[in-house]
């Protein structure tokens, strides 16, 4: 019979699970505690959190998500890295603080999305375009064509008024108002 804090658990990684963007499966031996404060700190600030939980408890929750992906890498003591705004920016995050910290974070592999990636994937998420990255190449995209007929708009109607002018000084002066004939 489960306990009612497993059950709140198993609930709790679901709904991480169902959240998430990126998950990545990590050992967290060898770090201290200082060092997972710091790294729960710059997850964090990436939109993201670091969770150690147990393997059952992963899997329970991974198959009511439909996450049933991530099993194969659950074994020994698991720590999760679990990324809701950006899959990108949780990846460099991780991976810096892995690189700072200069000791063994062994990636066993994880899920981007619903799709699961091996042990070295990790290293192609970080190379992906933030969220940031995208909107800005999106809105670039968009507004280069339009910049394009604001030229040609202006082009043209710099060039009426040219013609316009060519022909007042043709004329010999400024145009006259005709008066009405009566």
């Amino acid at each position: 019979m489960p306990t009612q804090r497993k059950i709140d658990s198993v609930e709790e990684l679901s709904d991480k699970l169902t959240r998430q963007q990126v998950t990545v499966v990590t050992d967290y031996r060898g770090l201290t505690v200082a060092e997972m404060t710091a790294l729960r700190t710059k997850l964090r600030e990436a939109g993201a959190e670091f969770v150690v939980a147990k393997n059952t408890l992963i899997k329970i929750a991974a198959r009511n998500t439909g996450c049933e992906q991530i099993e194969d890498v659950l074994a020994g003591p698991t720590a999760l890295t679990l990324g809701y705004e950006d899959a990108a920016k949780t990846a460099k995050a991780l991976q810096d603080f892995i690189r700072d910290v200069r000791k063994p974070v062994p990636i066993r592999g994880g899920l981007l999305g619903k799709a699961a990636f091996p042990a070295d994937g990790l290293e192609a998420i970080t190379k992906l375009p933030t969220r940031s990255d995208l909107l800005a190449q999106i809105v670039g995209g968009v507004s280069s064509p339009l910049n394009g007929v604001v030229g040609i708009l202006s082009g043209i109607l710099s060039n009426v008024a040219a013609v316009v002018q060519a022909k007042v000084d043709q004329m010999g002066g400024e145009p006259e108002a005709q008066a009405p004939a009566a």
